[in-house]
């Protein structure tokens, strides 16, 4: 019968590691569990974090002329156009949108109906947030402001993710 040969430091060696994994700090997400956004987040010391500028939508109908109410689509169309965009660039970073726990969004009102259109906006957005794939619900701010660069663009998005 052959003995053992594991040492002992590798034994605790393996029960610290697990330890470690077992206690990494992770992101906290607070806030009522009815509400689409969280009230306040809290990223662990010394994690990595990735910040973008505002985006607006790329035309859904490229064949339209420039002026042309469809070419971009109503807030809730470029929401999503936008969010897609996001999912994209944070996968080229290795990044995912769970991974995004800020966002700050600039609504202009829609041309057409001259309303801001929160509700457009809140369905994109419940794509994404607060879903069985991603139940994290980042901090968000909503802007009501006069106007973007570009009159048939209603909604421009910036978030902030972490590493996890």
């Amino acid at each position: 019968m052959q003995k053992s040969t594991t040492s002992t430091g590798s034994i605790l060696f393996i029960l610290l590691l697990f330890c470690e994994i077992s206690n990494a700090q992770k992101v906290e997400f607070s806030g009522t569990p009815t509400s689409i956004i969280s009230n306040s987040v809290v990223i662990p010391e010394g994690k990595k974090l990735f910040f973008t500028s505002g985006l607006t939508a790329t035309a859904v109908d490229t064949t339209l002329a420039e002026g042309n109410y469809a070419k971009y689509g109503d807030t809730k169309t470029q929401a999503i156009n936008i969010l897609k965009k996001f999912k994209s660039m944070l996968n080229e970073k290795g990044l995912d949108m769970k991974d995004i726990f800020s966002m700050r969004v600039y609504l202009t009102t829609d041309v057409k109906t001259g309303q801001y259109d929160f509700d457009g906006w809140n369905a994109a957005y419940k794509q994404y947030f607060g879903t069985k794939e991603n139940p994290n619900k980042p901090i968000r701010a909503t802007l009501g402001i006069s106007a973007l660069v570009n009159r048939f663009k209603f909604i421009e998005i910036e978030v902030v993710a972490v590493w996890p």
